[in-house]
């Protein structure tokens, strides 16, 4: 409808294919071992960048792969405790998009991040970081717990 073009014309970027499949089976848990999918920009494009296991903790995931000059989606397959204590997980998305990456990159991704979420149907918690400290374990799952 008329808002999908409203988005896209944000910056024209479109999300492949190849990401809504995979991150549809990433939802559905059919991914084994699978707790990252990273997303970046290519050309006209958001497509894949890689995975990384469930076994990889929050803090080094970022240690290893958030980099202060290069942005990034992340969707996140995050496991917390809730506040009575119950295991549970939500599909995270987190828009990586440093205070120190080029403008002009911050611009793209920026842009870019509504037509993420709209191609992405099924992410339970949204997560904008400019800097390590707003994507910690302990960030994340306030926000998956707040009401």
């Amino acid at each position: 409808g008329p808002v999908t073009n409203k988005r896209e014309m944000a910056t024209g970027i479109t999300v492949a294919d190849s990401v809504i499949s995979k991150f549809e089976d990433f939802k559905l848990k059919r991914l084994k071992g699978v707790g990252y999918l990273c997303m970046k920009i290519a050309g006209d494009e958001v497509v894949l960048e890689a995975e990384h296991p469930k076994t990889l903790s929050m803090a080094d995931f970022q240690k290893e792969h958030l980099s202060p000059d290069q942005p990034k989606y992340v969707v996140v397959d995050f496991d917390y405790t809730t506040t009575d204590g119950r295991p549970a997980d939500k599909v995270v998305l987190i828009s990586w998009i440093p205070d120190t990456c080029k403008v002009k990159e911050k611009m793209k991704y920026s842009g870019t991040k509504e037509s993420v979420k709209a191609a992405l149907q099924g992410i339970a918690v949204n997560i904008n970081a400019t800097d390590a400290s707003e994507c910690t374990y302990d960030v994340i799952v306030a926000n998956c717990t707040k009401i």
